[in-house]
């Protein structure tokens, strides 16, 4: 599939201007709204549907291209490990693979990022779009190394938004690659029976819980890292509204939740 061969600009949040008030000492500059509007040439959606077209666990060397879009998964509570994903305004969305941790102090949800992307590896990890610095003849994949992550992942503005789409659970299963990697808010969701009430995850391993919909029309595999800060707390028992960035894992269906503010179940469970 073709890139856009276009120049785009990302326009993903408006650069604010504040007046200065002379104090008794120059504060220094709040780098945090700067943004340097690199010009980019292709959405993200274009860049990850390519992945879909490629064999399972397969990859190809990506060109002179530069995608931009918004943090909305990173590593702050642990239950994402060494990646970030982001989304744009046009709904495209894309994991990143970096061989770094704390990635959340220099791209936190909320920060714009271009990313360039000639001679990293656009990936179909086990039919989840990834970008990644290798992959190997085995499927395993090789992240940006730390000392090269500023070189191909330039910093924008900050705070940014990106509103979650509100869909069902049909609408996720009946057309999958459209929302990859993407924000999503589910409704009128509980934790089904044998996963409410227990911790999130075991201690020793990761641990995939089940929310289902009320009334019941399908059931969603959430995946919990046993590294996260929440892995000890208790799944809720009531029913409402769950945030998260829906994944799929060898064909599967999942879901992963960034930090138990994405869990929103205030109402009361009206289902077995």
């Amino acid at each position: 599939m073709k890139l856009l061969k276009t120049t785009l600009l990302c326009a993903l949040g408006a650069m604010s201007i504040t007046s200065c008030v002379k104090q008794d000492f120059d504060a220094p500059p709040d780098s945090s709204k700067i943004d340097p509007y690199l010009p980019i040439n292709a959405p993200i959606s274009a860049v990850a549907e390519g992945a879909l077209y490629l064999e399972s666990n397969k990859g190809r060397v990506l060109g002179d291209t530069t995608i931009c879009g918004i943090v909305i998964g990173d590593d702050r509570s642990g239950n994402i490990y060494k990646q970030l994903y982001i989304q744009d305004t046009l709904g495209g969305a894309i994991a990143l693979v970096l061989d770094r941790t704390n990635l959340y102090g220099d791209y936190p949800v909320g920060r714009k990022v271009y990313v360039k992307l000639k001679g990293l590896y656009l990936i179909n990890y086990r039919g989840l779009p990834e970008i990644a610095y290798s992959i190997d003849a085995t499927g395993s994949t090789t992240g940006i190394p730390s000392s090269l992550i500023s070189t191909y992942i330039v910093r924008g503005s900050f705070p940014n938004t990106i509103t979650p789409k509100v869909v069902t659970i049909a609408d996720l299963f009946s057309s999958p690659g459209r929302y990859l990697n993407t924000l999503v808010t589910l409704e009128n969701m509980q934790f089904a029976s044998g996963s409410n009430n227990v911790v999130y995850s075991n201690a020793n391993s990761s641990t995939n819980r089940t929310i289902s919909d009320c009334p019941f029309s399908g059931s969603l595999t959430m995946y919990n890292s046993s590294y996260s800060t929440f892995q000890a707390a208790i799944t809720p028992d009531g029913k409402g509204k769950i945030t998260g960035i829906f994944t799929t894992y060898y064909a599967t269906p999942q879901f992963v939740m960034r930090d138990t503010n994405d869990v929103q179940f205030t109402d009361p469970r009206s289902c077995p």
